[in-house]
């Protein structure tokens, strides 16, 4: 009788344990996969946050009933703000209680305008640009707010974490480096393949931008056809996980040298052949 006693008790221990173990990984749901793969990072050899949206063009609509219990079951939501993750926006409304959990980043990082947009007074969420993460040192900002964050959820894995944080802030300002030396020799660009790209990364790796024009219609021509092609050429993102941040800098870092180097190429050309027909 004992026997069966001791049984029945280490069942209901173990049921327990399994339906709410002590030791429990904490849940962390991140909402952009650049985000996602910094906070992956971080918290490697602890757990592996989830991905909310595999992409900005997967934020559209409502969020399905997984994703909503993602959020309601997550012990910390990492997300950028209304501004951008709108549908997220929307269940903080629905359900104002989860928002203890919620770490909205636009609120406590510092913010481009948008371009062409004057009113500095608006909210933040309609008048900055809150792709901030293509700078390395705003993602650094980011990282330093996210580490405590984590450390007061699993205090269990304090050491872990810390040592990630350090190990990744030193691989996002060797990124920096990397792709500052790579694009050094560009120097300038125009306005017009600037913005093509990110604010953010133009604002942190190009030194000048000159606004574009041209009075040779042959030579406009064949320049906005190059800028489409820009807009075209752009790099497939890398999957998910803790390199993704660091591959998806160095793609648009290669998309943007690709982009000037073709358009510089195609200026010489129409020059010479303008230079030509001008002399015959």
């Amino acid at each position: 009788m004992l026997k069966i006693v001791r049984l029945k008790l280490t069942v209901l221990v173990v049921t327990l344990i399994l339906i709410n173990p002590l030791n429990a990984a904490p849940r962390v749901v991140v909402s952009l996969p650049e985000l996602h793969s910094l906070v992956a990072a971080l918290m490697q050899g602890a757990a592996e946050p989830i991905l909310l949206f595999q992409s900005e063009s997967d934020m559209a609509g409502d969020l399905d009933p997984f994703q909503t219990s993602g959020l309601l079951s997550a012990d910390l939501v990492i997300w950028v703000g209304s501004g951008l993750e709108k549908s997220v926006g929307h269940a903080l409304d629905k359900f104002p209680p989860i928002a203890d959990h919620f770490m909205t980043l636009s609120n406590t990082l510092p913010l481009l305008l948008k371009r062409d947009y004057e009113e500095i007074g608006d909210q933040r969420q309609i008048s900055r640009d809150l792709h901030f993460w293509s700078d390395p040192r705003i993602a650094i900002m980011a990282v330093k707010q996210i580490t405590p964050l984590l450390v007061r959820i699993d205090p269990d894995n304090t050491e872990r974490y810390l040592d990630n944080e350090i190990a990744l802030l030193k691989r996002i300002k060797k990124v920096e480096q990397d792709i500052s030396k790579q694009l050094a020799p560009i120097g300038a660009v125009s306005s017009k393949i600037a913005d093509t790209f990110d604010p953010y990364f133009i604002n942190r790796f190009i030194r000048d931008i000159k606004q574009a024009g041209s009075s040779n219609e042959g030579l406009q021509k064949v320049s906005n056809r190059s800028f489409k092609t820009c807009r075209q050429s752009e790099i497939a993102p890398p999957p998910p996980g803790p390199d993704l941040y660091f591959q998806t800098l160095l793609n648009r870092a290669k998309h943007l040298d690709q982009c000037v180097n073709s358009h510089h190429r195609i200026k010489t050309r129409v020059e010479v052949l303008n230079n030509q027909y001008q002399r015959s």
